[in-house]
């Protein structure tokens, strides 16, 4: 088992501060916060990249990933909208060059001018 440290400032510096919800109080000696050992809450940022790539790349929905990972909706929604916040716009480049190709079948398609009704 690792140490106990602050989980604001990760020091091993505290003393004993009561009991709530029958989990043991601690209160660090240099922020003066309070904490318990209880486990982190949330998902490894690993798998939240992972879900990322999956919606992004692969098309998976919101909803079968809050499934996978079992997360609500709204989580996997925030989780989206912090990657994107994170990535930097790049300036579109117009392209220099358009090539045309086998765009004459559709420009000279239609030489001929036929009357129906004439027939």
């Amino acid at each position: 088992m690792s140490p106990l440290s602050c989980k604001k400032c990760c020091s091993q510096s505290y003393v004993k501060s009561g009991h709530i919800r029958s989990h043991q109080r601690y209160r660090c000696k240099e922020w003066g916060c309070q904490f318990t050992a209880t486990k982190t809450r949330g998902v490894n940022p690993a798998l939240k990249s992972f879900a990322i790539v999956l919606y992004s790349h692969c098309g998976v929905s919101m909803g079968n990933l809050s499934k996978l990972f079992k997360v609500s909706t709204v989580a996997v929604l925030k989780w989206v909208r912090n990657a994107a916040a994170q990535i930097e716009d790049k300036p579109v480049q117009k392209p220099d060059i358009i090539m045309v190709d086998e765009f004459w079948h559709f420009v000279n398609g239609k030489k001929q001018n036929l009357d129906v009704a004439s027939h």
